[in-house]
């Protein structure tokens, strides 16, 4: 019987990201600047995050997933979305799956675990971003109850820019 506990650990969140963004480069993926393995440290990710948002989940005591969650738009800003009128959400940033727990599921644990802590908030939007020609995520949050909201081109690659209703 599997033991799933989500848990905050930056050190175990960054080892999974580390071990995802290992493995899309091996994959011959393009990743920009977010997801180069050379950027999955802490040095880099706590340019942009603060310890207390990254979340891990573990699998019988093995990290096997991870995602950090913001309470601001720090990571990406949708205003080519809100406009004017920026809205109160919880942000899922660098969400991933370490290859050994990959197409079980635990993508969706950890957005269940995200929708959570947003309503423990008082949020009643999630939201994320990916890159729009990631068609596999794409079809993955929506299926998992997510609308997309727009696009927006980057330096790089088209930001797919996803939410959900919480409340």
């Amino acid at each position: 019987m599997k033991k799933i506990e989500i848990v905050q650990n930056t050190n175990k969140a960054i080892a999974v990201m580390l071990n995802a963004s290992v493995w899309m480069e091996k994959s011959g993926k393009h990743l920009s600047k977010w997801w180069q393995s050379k950027n999955m440290n802490r040095n880099f990710l706590l340019q942009h995050t603060d310890p207390g948002e990254f979340f891990v989940a573990l699998v019988n005591g093995k990290p096997s997933a991870s995602a950090i969650l913001q309470d601001n738009e720090r990571n990406q800003s949708w205003k080519s979305v809100d406009k004017d009128s920026p809205q109160k959400a919880l942000y899922v940033h660098w969400l991933c799956v370490a290859r050994d727990f990959a197409g079980q599921g635990y993508s969706k644990v950890m957005l269940d675990f995200a929708a959570e802590e947003a309503r423990k908030r008082d949020f009643e939007l999630l939201r994320l971003d990916t890159d729009a020609n990631e068609k596999k995520l794409c079809e993955l949050y929506e299926s998992l109850g997510f609308k997309l909201m727009g696009t927006e081109q980057d330096v790089d690659h088209v930001t797919a820019f996803y939410q959900k209703d919480v409340a």
